[in-house]
């Protein structure tokens, strides 16, 4: 339990540290031009919680993936262009830092949910059917409860 805490912790530290970065990188470059949304997604991307239609063009990061396939692949090359630039490291090219850094977190928060079975009386399987407020509370208390057990002391700092 102690070391899936641990874990968590590091991959929160992690997200927590390469999520400005990317997100900086990549609102610079939607900001360098128009780029334009693929008429499949436009109806669907551009609305805001006013309901509101937008512009047929991404001014959101949230939105790169609705991107016409000759923007997306200009887009992702502009990534891995200011990724190297910031010196994150990824596997592959086609690995966004950020997703990549979401996902350990994903899969941490879920072998921490795992260890504690024993003591919360729920398996990770039966967690990912609840609310997502209800798994993230449950991992939160997870934490705490653990955390004076941690010894990591990269994961000591998040505390």
């Amino acid at each position: 339990m102690i070391e899936a805490a641990e874990n968590l912790f590091v991959a929160m530290a992690f997200e927590q540290t390469v999520r400005p970065i990317v997100e900086a990188y990549q609102r610079k470059i939607l900001a360098e031009r128009t780029w334009r949304c693929a008429p499949e997604y436009l109806e669907r991307a551009t609305r805001r919680a006013s309901d509101e239609p937008v512009e047929s063009h991404i001014t959101d990061i949230n939105f790169a993936w609705t991107m016409e396939k000759e923007d997306f692949a200009l887009y992702i090359k502009r990534c891995n262009e200011e990724r190297i630039a910031a010196g994150l490291v990824v596997e592959t090219e086609a690995h966004c830092p950020l997703l990549v850094a979401q996902d350990t977190t994903r899969k941490a928060k879920y072998a921490l949910y795992d260890a504690m079975a024993s003591v919360t009386k729920m398996s990770a399987d039966a967690a990912v059917a609840l609310k997502l407020a209800d798994y993230n509370k449950l991992i939160d208390l997870s934490l705490r409860l653990l955390a004076p057990f941690v010894k990591n002391p990269l994961a000591l700092a998040l505390r």
